[in-house]
């Protein structure tokens, strides 16, 4: 009995051994690393086999080696403070953990120091690359257009590098740009994009570049925008319009460091064009209008016969083209306990789809970080340099009723051919042909900027630290124009204007272009230096968690400009094989045109309190006192607080027992400050300034006053009022915020006469009276909608609601210059006693009356139709993810605005067809008669609501066994794919300068560079 025992003993043994060692030869060990979503290693994570017992722990570099038995497919990743993860198994794993509630933790830059998202009292949004728009993105204020709530980004024009209208919670102020302020690294940047374009030969002004134009996109890590007072109140004076916090790229990639590369082209396309008369229907219409206008019909068939040229030109394909562009990155970075490093840089060849408009960029980039003395030393240097060269075709914002580039395509005769059987242009008349303007007139800039900051950070014990910026930015552009001398008499009017601010004289230099020639050069160089000092205090005893900031900061800009005019060449240039050289120095002539060169400087003090306790209760007090070299000494400092309060339901017991059984977080936020502004006033605007010149045709100097003095000049003050709700579920799903906002700003700056003052040279800055409100709600939410282990769908979505007027307002200001023939003198917009800022003010059009002519309501005098201020917009994010497939589509919406199509009211009109110009069908084709004048009128204003497909993206990520390159993704992208709109025009989505008087415009939509329609194809690696 004990032998078979013994033997049946023998036997499951010898079994078991046998199927342990079998199983032991068909297991394989697995490698690989864990880190979070910042790249940082993950030490001590648990990494187990799922279904078995097998489990190992992550170095301190967050490397992990497991056995696997053949048939595992799966592992699970575990650690404190992270999501639990499931794998599947492959070669040399590469895994990164979400932290648990990872968007309540994110630390975000709030300026002079950072903040947990869970910790800020104020409203503050912070964009990522994940949230970013994807695709040609030119300059970076394309990235988060529609991305957040309370912040919307307008496109003025879709040529390269144009500055977009951003504006943050409303619109208040009626003087400058009214764009928010920059801080790139720490360091305030002015709105510095380039020089002018109405002062390169252009008739009228141009947009400006935008001045973000010289940073690379893909080097931002972040884009933080601070949109109350309890937020932006640390930067007191310019944070009136809200700021924006660009954190650039730091170095990853652990000791070994990594290489990225990344490439792309893109393909863009008109997305809509005019519908214009063919040839054939031009003719047609055009005799129609000559015996609309009285003529019989054979004098208007030899009317007709006159004007045929006898060609079938599409001058809309004469300007547009298809662009292809492209971009390239390559950044290479490294990170230590001690060390950080990247270096980057980037090339973009961006062509725009008018012919002869580019953007070429070279951009390099390197951040320094290292730690010293037992890591009580800290060292960052950040530095950025760009050379930026743009082209520029012959467009402006306020053309005459000839049109500069794309107003003489639109209305040129279809019939007339490009040129003449010599080879020159066919150039009739009083119109301009748009390929001769794009052959003889030429327009380039380039802008060189290094923008540096370095920081020195000394921990003097425990909790106190000591950090000391230097700051420094420098732009230097020379922009050169050339027009050839065969450009038609009639091109650009013939004079080239002595212009100052204000209303300052003006001289004829009788130097027109034809037959001369002509070249423009401007030299620009701004200056930013920066010096800012401040001390950090954290302190927890306890419940008691205290962060203080106290600190100096001190900024001076400089700026030096110079334009030069030449003209008569010193080779004639006549003939269409005749070479005109385009070199500054080959003219006869030459004058030094009006300079500008300015200083000036603000000094200021600030601090900040975050106090909590028990982290459940916060407070953060701020003041900033602001001096600046604007204002006369009875006004020079400002002083701007801050106080925001905020209560965090959920670590409360009584909420644990309740309504914690859904919520991970929930919290009440309430805040007031009051924020300064001086964007829009002169450098020297508040004391009496004078230009001296010779007097016109005689060697005596004469004088022209510019502004009076005004010692008493306020600073603008925006009093903002704001409540918030944020929640997040237990479930980690669902995420919300809730805002309402409420700013009131008073003392609104003013370039107005002198009162009891009426000619030119008594005007001075002034305060006005009254204060202009903006109220609303912003609401925005994260919800993941499917989470799978093959298949992920989340969206995004945030909406805003603006209310806007200006009260207790004591005069009436006018604004918006319309252009057009007949219309010298006219304007579209007003701002007044209750009514929203850019209110229209025009006459109301009832429709022709039976003879073709308009009909106007209330005695034809000028009526409140509307405002050019959206009061909604909104956008829509749908990420989805499939294995290794990404797609992400983003819809964005804006309504409850006008549009003044001012290229309609220009352009096209019954009567144009008269003098052989043409028009659009349905003028063509309509009953209006031909001598109806085209008054600024309700017919050309019409509702901007909009629904545009933005942005799609779709990428793939390889899986790759490759010890060299660690990851590859390829993707398409589309921007502006569809646009949903009852607008006329080729876009609602426009704002063309069109102030008056230094007061600025909204809305207007005059012959503008139209917004592409985009493809891009890319790849992305890192090894």
């Amino acid at each position: 009995m004990t032998l078979m025992k013994f033997a049946r003993g023998m036997l499951t043994s010898l079994v078991s051994f046998l199927v342990f060692t079998n199983a032991f030869a068909q297991s394989k060990t697995v490698t690989g690393k864990i880190t979070d979503s910042k790249g940082d290693a993950v030490p001590s994570a648990t990494v187990t086999v799922k279904g078995t017992n097998n489990s190992t722990s992550t170095a301190a570099d967050g490397s992990f080696s497991i056995s696997v038995p053949s048939g595992s497919k799966t592992l699970v990743v575990s650690s404190v403070g992270f999501e639990t993860k499931e794998v599947a198994i492959s070669d040399n794993m590469s895994i990164t953990l979400e932290t648990k509630n990872a968007a309540l933790n994110e630390v975000v830059v709030v300026g002079y120091g950072s903040r947990k998202v869970k910790d800020l009292t104020g409203s503050v949004a912070n964009i990522t690359p994940k949230d970013f728009n994807k695709g040609q993105i030119g300059t970076p204020d394309q990235l988060i257009q529609g991305r957040t709530p309370g912040v919307l980004v307008t496109p003025s024009t879709g040529q390269p590098g144009a500055a977009p209208t951003i504006t943050i919670r409303g619109t208040a102020s009626i003087r400058g740009n009214q764009q928010p302020l920059y801080v790139i690294d720490g360091v305030p940047v002015s709105n510095v994009g380039g020089t002018v374009g109405s002062a390169s030969g252009v008739e009228g002004g141009t947009t400006p570049l935008s001045p973000l134009v010289f940073l690379n996109p893909n080097d931002i890590e972040s884009m933080v925008i601070l949109k109350d007072a309890s937020a932006a109140a640390i930067y007191g004076s310019r944070g009136a319009n809200g700021v924006i916090l660009i954190t650039t790229r730091g170095g990853k990639g652990g000791k070994k460091g990594q290489f990225n590369f990344g490439a792309n082209t893109s393909i863009s396309t008109t997305a809509k064009r005019y519908d214009l008369l063919s040839p054939d229907e031009f003719l047609a219409q055009a005799k129609r209008a000559n015996i609309d206008g009285g003529s019989d019909p054979a004098t208007a068939a030899v009317a007709v016969q006159a004007i045929d040229g006898g060609a079938n030109t599409d001058w809309q394909d004469e300007i547009f083209r298809t662009a292809i562009s492209q971009n390239y990155n390559l950044g290479w970075g490294f990170n230590t306990k001690r060390s950080t490093v990247r270096l980057s840089g980037s090339y973009d060849d961006q062509q725009g789809i008018v012919r002869n408009s580019s953007l070429k960029r070279f951009t390099t980039r390197a951040n320094l970080s290292q730690k010293f003395f037992e890591d009580k030393l800290k060292f960052d240097v950040a530095a950025t340099y760009s050379n930026t060269k743009n082209e520029y075709p012959p467009l402006s914002n306020n053309a005459g009723f000839q049109g500069s580039l794309l107003g003489a395509a639109l209305q040129f005769n279809p019939t007339y051919p490009v040129k003449n059987p010599d080879g020159s242009f066919y150039q009739p008349g009083d119109q301009r042909n748009p390929t001769q303007m794009l052959a003889y007139f030429e327009d380039k800039d380039n802008i060189n900027r290094f923008l540096t900051s370095v920081a020195g950070t000394y921990q003097i014990v425990k909790g106190l630290s000591y950090k000391a910026v230097f700051g420094y930015d420098r732009t230097t552009t020379e922009r050169i124009a050339f027009a050839d001398p065969r450009l038609g008499a009639n091109a650009y009017g013939g004079t080239t204007i002595l212009a100052v601010p204000s209303n300052g004289p003006s001289e004829n230099l009788n130097n027109p272009i034809f037959g001369n020639g002509r070249a423009t050069k401007q030299n620009n160089t701004f200056t930013s230096i920066l010096f800012e000092q401040y001390l950090t205090w954290d302190k927890t005893i306890k419940d008691h968690s205290i962060n203080a900031v106290a600190g100096y900061s001190y900024q001076k800009f400089e700026n030096d400009y110079t334009q030069k005019v030449g003209w008569g060449v010193n080779i004639p240039v006549v003939r269409p094989n005749d070479v005109f050289v385009k070199n500054f120095n080959n003219f006869k002539n030459y004058r030094d045109l009006f300079p500008g060169f300015y200083q000036e400087f603000l000094q200021s003090f600030f601090g900040r309190v975050n106090y909590s306790y028990g982290d459940k209760y916060f407070v953060t007090a701020t003041v900033r006192v602001d001096g600046s070299s604007k204002f006369g000494a009875n006004n020079r400092y400002g002083t701007f607080p801050a106080f925001a309060l905020k209560w965090k339901l959920s670590n409360e017991k009584f909420f644990e027992k309740s309504l914690g059984k859904y919520f991970a977080d929930f919290s009440l936020r309430a805040n007031y400050g009051i924020l300064g502004s001086q964007d829009g006033l002169d450098p020297y605007g508040a004391i009496r300034l004078g230009f001296a010149y010779p007097a016109f045709g005689t060697n005596q100097a004469g004088t022209h006053l510019i502004v009076d003095e005004n010692k008493d000049l306020r600073w603008e003050q925006a009093a903002t009022t704001g409540v918030g709700l944020d929640f997040t579920t237990n479930d980690n799903r669902l995420s919300v915020t809730l805002d309402y906002y409420y700013t009131e700003r008073k003392d609104l700056l003013f370039l107005g006469y002198t009162p009891g003052g009426f000619s030119a040279t008594s005007r001075l800055y002034q305060n006005l009276d009254g204060f202009v409100v903006n109220k609303g709600w912003e609401f925005s939410a994260n919800y993941k909608i499917v989470t799978g282990k093959k298949f992920n769908w989340d969206a995004s979505y945030n909406m805003t609601t603006v209310e806007n007027q200006y009260k207790n307002l004591d005069r009436p200001i006018i604004t918006g210059e319309v252009s057009g023939q007949g219309l010298t003198g006219a304007y579209a917009q007003t701002i007044q006693e209750g009514q929203s800022l850019f209110t229209w003010s025009m006459l109301e059009f009832l429709g022709f009356d039976g003879n073709g002519f308009a009909r106007y309501a209330k005695g034809a005098s000028n009526q409140i139709v509307g405002s050019a201020l959206p009061t909604f917009f909104a956008g829509l994010t749908n990420n989805f993810s499939l294995g290794n497939w990404n797609l992400s589509v983003f819809i964005n919406a804006v309504t409850g605005f006008k549009v003044y199509n001012n290229t309609a009211n220009a352009l096209f009109l019954k009567g144009s067809l008269r003098n052989a110009r043409n028009v659009t069908r349905e003028v063509g084709f309509g009953n209006e008669n031909p001598f109806n004048p085209g008054s600024v009128s309700t017919r050309f204003l019409e509702k901007g609501d909009f629904i545009r497909l933005s942005n799609v993206n779709l990428s793939y990520n390889f899986n790759l066994k490759s010890k060299a390159i660690r990851s590859l993704s390829v993707f398409a992208s589309g921007q502006n794919l569809a646009l949903l709109t009852k607008y006329s025009g080729i876009d609602p989505e426009v704002n063309v300068d069109k102030q008056l008087n230094g007061v600025p415009s909204r809305g207007f939509d005059y012959t503008q560079y139209p917004r592409p329609r985009v493809i891009t194809l890319g790849v992305n690696l890192a090894f």
